[in-house]
């Protein structure tokens, strides 16, 4: 018995220790990584379910802007959940902006998980419980999409089940051989569809296996928090049924894999009697009735792990605010960071309608465009910044930063480069107030043009509603727009044989380049830095 409190006692003391640490310290990405195609179904799944255009109005981030933002990194640091479908959750609120009120009702719930560390350790050690089963991840298609029945119908299944049990009493009772053949005709027969049956549906055998732990929580955390949820009380009553299905199930989970005598064993009287079989029949014939509902405690219990997760990561952060969402204004930002970088330099900033940014190669132009970019999706999704203070109207993302040529599908820089620009000039056409950042413009093409062009086009666009961010090593790119954009740069300083960067912005363009600085750094032949000074100082 004292053994079982120590037990216990050391996972909720791993558990406190654990809240507020990186996650990214506790589970390396590789490993992350190769689940992520499992984390992205449930929004996937949301996404199929919506038509394009809706989707893209309700303020989600597009797939071009998430990469190029690496929010599949974000999304590990901020993931501390313990379940799959707290991970799911997370990774689909991620992609998504929220209402001014939903960023509100959840804050309130994720102040509750900071203050109160008893009942969030317990909380947790529940969740735990439910953990990250990989054939789990599959459970909102499997509630979403139709649910096909079985291939034998439920009447047959009943009368071999009789018949099996009446061939036995019969060659018991009357000792004869004829009834003990039918016995074992009926015995395989039963075991052949059993076998056929668990071929064909073994994935949702387990799938469904973790329903009950869902239940069990959701139970347990109404009774423990009485949140004002009335649907979620609804749905508890409704999946009743299914519960008590559920609990007569969960005995059966991986047993037929366990390897040892009692499990092969009981594995073989399975498929005779067709006990599972019958079982799942019963327990699809539920579902089907009440999927609605088994969704919205999935979605409940997720959202619980995803706000222990948010609190968990605002505790990792050197600095957070949750940010002031005006009807209008500048995007405002005292003391912003990278949430990826952990000795990140802060910066001030502010956006009124367009800013070009210059800078030397390595000074921090992309990482602090990216750091922008990212706080105003996290403002809008997890209501949490990584800064000191931020103020911005209600905006959606959109980016083209990460270019590169596309060799499957053919297509070169410059062509995916038009396509993403082209997107962003559709998106000018809704009306939507948008956050555009571009990074080295049209650098796909030749000088001459890619100037001309530039140039109109961020003409255009900063006459449209919405602000735009913009890179670009162009200076006379910069000249022809400083009348339409505010100028900001970033500097670096050459000191005997290393280069300083600040990483801090400020305001102008900048004076000096560093690309030949670097070459030398790296004792580049000196032929070859001579000569390129001398060609740079007749420019």
């Amino acid at each position: 018995m004292n053994w079982v409190i120590g037990k216990k006692q050391k996972r909720r003391n791993r558990i406190k220790a654990q809240f507020g640490k990186n996650p990214m310290e506790l589970e390396a990405w590789e490993s992350l990584e190769k689940r992520m195609r499992e984390i992205r179904m449930y929004e996937e799944l949301v996404v199929q379910d919506v038509k394009k255009e809706e989707w893209q109005s309700a303020g989600s981030v597009d797939t071009v802007t998430w990469n190029d933002l690496e929010m599949d990194r974000v999304f590990a640091r901020i993931n501390h959940t313990r379940t799959y479908m707290g991970e799911q959750i997370l990774y689909h609120r991620l992609h998504n902006m929220q209402t001014r009120q939903s960023c509100e009702d959840m804050e309130k719930r994720i102040s509750f998980f900071s203050r109160r560390e008893s009942i969030r350790t317990e909380i947790e050690e529940k969740l735990m419980r439910i953990g990250k089963q990989k054939e789990s991840c599959y459970l909102p298609f499997f509630l979403t999409e139709e649910i096909n029945p079985l291939v034998i119908p439920g009447a047959i299944l009943y009368f071999l089940q009789g018949l099996l049990a009446f061939c036995l009493i019969g060659a018991i009772l009357l000792r004869s051989n004829l009834w003990a053949t039918g016995f074992l005709v009926v015995a395989v027969v039963n075991l052949l569809i059993y076998l056929h049956t668990k071929c064909k549906y073994e994935g949702n055998l387990f799938m469904v296996s973790s329903l009950k732990e869902l239940f069990d929580f959701c139970n347990w955390i109404v009774k423990k928090l009485e949140p004002d949820r009335p649907e979620i009380l609804h749905a508890l009553e409704k999946t009743q049924k299914l519960s008590h299905r559920m609990l007569r199930w969960q005995t059966r989970k991986y047993q037929s894999i366990s390897g040892d005598v009692t499990g092969i064993l009981w594995d073989y009287i399975a498929g005779i009697t067709l006990h599972d079989v019958v079982a799942f029949y019963r327990i699809q014939k539920t579902l089907r009735a009440c999927k609605k509902e088994t969704m919205q405690l999935y979605t409940f219990a997720g959202e619980i792990d995803m706000e222990i997760a948010i609190a968990s990561f605002r505790k990792s952060l050197p600095q957070w605010c949750c940010p002031s969402l005006q009807s209008d204004g500048a995007i405002s930002v005292e003391e912003i960071r990278h949430p990826l970088m952990a000795d990140a330099i802060p910066n001030d900033f502010v956006l009124k309608k367009g800013v070009v940014l210059t800078g030397a190669n390595a000074s921090g132009k992309s990482t602090f465009m990216k750091a922008v970019a990212i706080n105003v999706i996290l403002a809008q999704t997890i209501n949490t910044c990584v800064a000191k203070n931020m103020k911005m109207p209600a905006i959606q993302v959109m980016t083209s930063m990460a270019l590169r040529d596309d060799v499957l599908q053919g297509e070169s820089y410059y062509m995916r480069e038009i396509k993403y620009l082209k997107r962003m000039l559709d998106e000018l056409k809704t009306g939507e107030s948008m956050l555009f950042v571009i990074d080295e413009i049209l650098k796909g093409t030749n000088t001459r043009e890619r100037l001309a062009a530039s140039n109109a086009i961020l003409s255009y666009m900063v006459q449209k509603q919405g602000f735009l961010l913009i890179a670009t090593h162009d200076l006379e790119l910069v000249y022809a727009l400083k009348n339409r954009y505010d100028t900001y740069y970033f500097d670096s300083q050459v000191h005997e044989k290393d280069i300083v960067f600040p990483y801090k912005i400020r305001r102008g363009i900048v004076g000096k380049t560093n690309a030949i600085d670097l070459m030398e750094l790296l004792d580049f032949p000196e032929e070859i830095t001579d000569q390129a000074r001398r060609e740079a100082g007749k420019r």
